[in-house]
């Protein structure tokens, strides 16, 4: 039994001309939980709230349009002998590894760059190669406001931007004809994103990866009307009558992507969109004979508005290297001042436990004084006791001598007394005391 084949990874290529809403709808498509490139380019001045593409597809598309002999702001079809080249190969390879870099996850991609419109067949065999499905999201915004925009940005002629803009339009429809595609306005982007990305999804019959309430502030934070600064004079799709216009070649694709957004695709405007294609290929050679000064004049452009972006893209990385370093400098004043205010507690503590120590220390001082006045006082009453002692030892003595004279004297009064018991006269006045001791006597009753 055969496996279950690896479900193919979903790509959302978002297709349009330069200044056309792609980074807008772009960066809408991340916020619906779409993965964005890991090496996102950075915001400039001309849009200063980012690109959402990749650097790295941005340059990969660069050299491969030079190795062409073309570039991003040439009108002109792409060489389709290239694709037969080796550059082909070469490059190929090399878009494999930066999608397999840029997008490492597993959910559904955003891949956007306008040079895309001009190189379908390249990438849809690079996504196909890589295991991805991809889902086309064309968005279109007036010629005129796109002329306007790169007059401003570039400053070129407003019809060379409009040329531009018929090409990258013409070019995205050919090559998603029969792919999985939806069309959507800028216009319609910025007036009600959620219609626009109910039409997206619904459209190409998948289920958003985030849920569109929880994506919904982050997404009207991110749009505004100030995304939009060159509107057309009068209405949507119309032009100032002032300014030049080429034949049907701009009113008419506008007309019709419009109403694909609104209401769907339709086989005649496909034909129509044909022959249009089909005249400008055939005007190409005397467009080009009319277009090489200013070619000349917008190469000079492009190479200095190149390496205005370079040096802006370096400073944006200064910038962004300085930031990093002062966030982190803050990081470390944060932990030294944290360190510091611990140290001052911990300071504190010691100055209160040293205070405590000097208060027992001012209590024991104060115990051995009083010790010491009182072991003064027992000196005294030892002095005073000693002197007593000395004293009465005195007195002992005085008493021992005179309890010695005493014996003495009893010794000898017991001589005398034994002498006298023993003389004859005690012996003959016996009878005499016996008599004198009987008449001393009481007479009884």
């Amino acid at each position: 039994m055969l496996p279950d084949p690896v479900p193919l990874r979903t790509a959302f290529l978002v297709l349009g001309m330069h200044r056309s809403g792609t980074s807008a709808l772009a960066g809408v498509l991340g916020r619906m939980g779409c993965e964005l490139p890991q090496n996102l380019m950075p915001a400039t001045e001309a849009n200063a709230r980012g690109y959402f593409e990749s650097s790295e597809v941005f340059r990969l598309n660069d050299t491969l349009l030079a190795s062409a002999g073309s570039s991003w702001d040439d009108w002109r079809a792409f060489d389709a002998e290239w694709y037969l080249s080796p550059q082909f190969e070469d490059h190929r390879a090399r878009a494999l590894e930066v999608l397999a870099g840029e997008f490492p996850g597993s959910g559904p991609i955003v891949l956007k760059d306008p040079r895309i419109c001009r190189l379908l067949p390249f990438w849809k065999r690079v996504l196909a190669d890589a295991g991805f499905r991809p889902l086309f999201v064309c968005i279109h915004r007036p010629p005129g406001e796109v002329g306007a925009s790169l007059a401003h940005r570039n400053g070129w002629p407003e019809a060379r931007g409009r040329l531009l803009w018929l090409r990258h339009v013409l070019d995205a429809e050919a090559g998603t004809r029969g792919d999985a595609r939806v069309f959507v306005s800028y216009d319609g982007l910025l007036a009600d994103w959620r219609r626009a990305t109910g039409h997206i999804f619904g459209g190409l019959d998948v289920a958003p990866p985030r849920g569109l309430e929880e994506a919904a502030p982050e997404i009207e934070d991110f749009l505004s009307a100030d995304l939009r600064r060159f509107r057309s004079g009068a209405g949507q799709g119309a032009e100032p009558a002032s300014r030049p216009r080429l034949p049907d070649w701009l009113d008419r694709p506008l007309e019709i992507l419009d109403r694909w957004t609104a209401s769907g695709e339709r086989a005649e405007d496909r034909d129509a969109l044909d022959r249009i294609g089909a005249e400008l290929a055939a005007a190409t050679p005397m467009l080009e004979t009319l277009a090489t000064p200013l070619a000349e004049l917008g190469g000079r452009l492009a190479r200095e508005t190149a390496a205005l972006a370079e040096a802006e893209t370096r400073r944006l990385q200064e910038a962004r290297q300085l930031g990093d370093l002062a966030a982190e400098l803050q990081l470390q004043v944060h932990h030294k001042s944290r360190h510091i205010q611990e140290l001052e507690r911990h300071a504190s503590q010691l100055e209160a436990h040293l205070e405590e120590l000097r208060q027992q220390v001012h209590h024991r001082t104060l115990h051995e004084a009083e010790l010491e006045r009182h072991a003064g006082n027992l000196s005294a009453q030892i002095a005073e006791l000693r002197q007593q002692v000395h004293h009465k030892g005195l007195h002992v003595l005085e008493l021992e001598a005179h309890a010695g004279r005493l014996e003495s004297r009893i010794a000898d009064l017991e001589t005398e007394r034994a002498a006298l018991l023993d003389s004859a006269s005690w012996k003959v006045t016996h009878p005499l005391r016996s008599m004198s001791l009987a008449l001393r006597r009481p007479k009884s009753e």
